[in-house]
C-alpha cells in the first residue's frame, strides 16, 4: 500500500505526513465509518496539536461528530473508541524519532484497521470521493475526558493491589500522563524519570530498545526498585527490567504471559508475529496450547483469524479479554500481579518458567525504493548457503529460515522506517553468532549491490 505500514501511517513531516494528508484522512474516515461519533487523540509530538486540528477538520467536513480526547496514550484511544466511538483516530508516529508523524485508524470496538481496511481507506483518499456535508449537517468537536475512566478499567481488569517498588520511564511520551497515576492507584511506590511530555523527547530516544534504556539497569541497583518499565512515545510498546537490573528480553516477556494464559485456557491459540523466537513456542507447548505465527502489525487480525487467547510482537501484548488492542498498560498492572502472587522476584520467575535462547536483532540501513530489490537479493544468497539446512521457510513480513537445528533466521523490511531487520536466534552464542555474520553480511552486500546499481 502507498500510505499504510505495518502501523498505520508514518513519516517525515512535511515529506509523507502533512496537515493535507491528514485533513483527507478525516474525510476518509468520515466517508468510511457508518456511525455518528469519532474519537480523536493525539501524542506529545510538537506536530500533533496540527495535525489532529486538520483531522478534525476533514471529519467535520463528511457530517460527522467529533470527540476530542486530546493528549492520551494509544491504548487509552482504543479503549475510548470502544466505549463511545463508532471510529476513533490517533495522531502518532508511536517510537520513530521525532522528525516523523503519523495517523493510526481504529474500528468502533477498538481494533486497528485491518489490512483490507486499510486498502479501502486509501483508495477514497488517492479518489477524492468523499461526503461532503451541507451546511446544516456540520456537527461540533466535544471534549472528551477518558484518563480517569480507562485507569479505572484497567484497575477493574488487573484486580490487584501492590506494594511493590516501580522505577518508569515515561521517555517524555503520552504515557506519562496516565501511568504513575495507574501505577500509584494499585499502591504501587513509583520512581518516574522522562515523565513529563516533550515532543522533542529529551531525555532518551522514543524507541524502549535495551540500547536506548540501558541505563535504567544501573539505576534498579542503586534505587533498589523491584522492576523497571519503559515505554515509547504513545506508550503502546513496553519494555522490563528485573530487580537486578537485567533486561528481559522482549520474547521473555511474551513467553510469561503466554504460559499464564495458555494455562489459564487450557490450552489454545497463542498468535505471535514472524520476528519472535522459540522460547514462546516451548512454554506454550508445554501448557498445551499451540503457536501461530503472523506478520507484523497484524496481531488483531491473528486474533479474529485464529481465535487466539493471546496475541503479541515484540514489546507490544494484546490481552483479548480486556480488549484486542495492544495495551501496556495492562500488561505493567498484570506483570506486578504476576510478581506477588508467585511470592518471588521477577528474576527467579522468569529462570523457572522460560528456558534461554540467544537472539541478535540489527538493522541495515536501506531507502524504502531498494527494499524489493534488496530482499530478493538477500533471499538467494541465504538460500544459496542455508539450504540443506533449512527445515522451513516462512514468507510473511520478509522471509524466515528455520532451519533443522532449531535455530532461524529472518530479514523483512521495515514498515516505518528505511531499513532492513535482521534477526538470528539459535540454542547457543557461537550458532547465533555465527548465522548473523552469515545474514547481516548478506542483507549489507544486496544493499551495497543494489544501490550501485542504482
Amino acid at each position: 500500500m502507498r500510505l499504510f505500514g505495518t502501523a498505520g501511517i508514518r513519516g517525515r513531516l512535511w515529506e509523507k505526513v502533512t496537515p493535507e494528508l491528514a485533513m483527507d484522512i478525516g474525510k476518509a474516515m468520515g466517508t468510511y465509518i457508518e456511525g455518528e461519533d469519532i474519537v480523536v487523540a493525539r501524542d506529545g509530538r510538537t506536530s500533533s496539536v496540527m495535525l489532529k486540528n486538520a483531522l478534525i477538520a476533514g471529519l467535520l467536513s463528511t457530517g460527522k461528530e467529533v470527540l476530542d480526547a486530546d493528549l492520551i496514550p494509544t491504548p487509552a484511544l482504543a479503549w475510548a473508541t470502544r466505549e463511545h466511538g463508532d471510529g476513533g483516530v490517533m495522531i502518532t508516529a508511536s517510537h520513530n524519532p521525532p522528525t516523523d508523524n503519523g495517523i493510526k485508524v481504529f474500528n468502533g470496538d477498538g481494533t486497528e484497521f485491518y489490512v483490507e481496511q486499510e486498502g479501502k481507506l486509501e483508495e477514497l483518499v488517492f479518489s477524492g470521493n468523499f461526503r461532503k456535508a451541507r451546511w446544516d449537517e456540520i456537527k461540533t468537536v466535544k471534549p472528551l475526558d477518558v484518563i480517569d475512566d480507562y485507569i479505572g478499567a484497567v484497575l477493574d481488569f488487573v484486580n490487584h493491589e501492590t506494594g511493590l517498588k516501580v522505577l518508569y520511564d515515561g521517555a517524555n511520551g503520552a504515557g506519562s500522563v496516565l501511568a504513575p497515576y495507574l501505577l500509584r492507584e494499585m499502591g504501587a511506590k513509583v520512581i518516574s524519570v522522562n515523565a513529563h511530555v516533550d515532543g522533542h523527547f529529551p531525555g532518551r530516544k522514543p524507541e524502549p530498545r535495551y540500547e536506548n534504556i540501558a541505563y535504567l539497569g544501573e539505576l534498579v541497583r542503586e534505587l533498589g526498585v523491584d522492576i523497571a518499565i519503559a515505554q515509547d512515545g504513545d506508550a503502546d510498546r513496553i519494555a522490563v527490567f528485573d530487580e537486578r537490573g537485567n533486561y528481559l528480553h522482549e520474547d521473555t516477556v511474551i513467553a510469561l504471559f503466554a504460559k499464564l494464559y495458555t494455562e489459564e485456557h487450557g490450552g489454545g491459540t497463542v498468535v505471535v508475529s514472524i520476528d519472535t523466537g522459540s522460547r514462546i513456542d516451548y512454554v506454550v507447548e508445554e501448557a498445551g496450547g499451540r503457536v501461530v505465527r503472523i506478520p507484523l502489525g497484524q496481531p488483531h487480525d491473528g486474533i479474529k483469524r485464529y481465535g487466539a487467547i493471546f496475541a503479541a510482537e515484540p514489546w507490544k501484548l494484546v490481552h483479548p479479554r480486556f480488549g484486542n488492542w495492544i495495551d501496556s498498560f495492562v500488561t505493567m498492572g498484570l506483570l506486578l500481579k504476576l510478581i506477588d502472587e508467585e511470592g518471588k522476584p521477577l528474576s527467579e520467575i522468569v529462570r523457572e518458567n522460560v528456558p534461554e535462547f540467544y537472539l541478535t536483532k540489527r538493522n541495515v540501513p536501506c531507502p524504502d525504493e531498494f527494499k524489493g530489490a534488496v530482499m530478493e537479493r538477500a533471499y538467494m544468497a541465504l538460500e544459496e548457503k542455508l539450504g540443506s539446512e533449512t527445515r522451513e521457510v516462512l514468507t510473511i513480513s520478509g522471509f524466515r529460515f528455520n532451519l533443522k537445528d532449531g535455530s532461524w533466521v529472518l530479514v523483512r523490511p521495515s514498515g516505518t522506517e528505511p531499513k532492513i531487520r535482521v534477526v538470528v536466534e539459535a540454542p547457543s552464542e557461537k550458532r547465533r553468532d555465527e548465522l548473523f555474520e552469515l545474514a547481516y553480511g548478506a542483507v549489507k552486500k544486496a544493499v551495497e549491490d543494489v544501490m550501485k546499481k542504482g
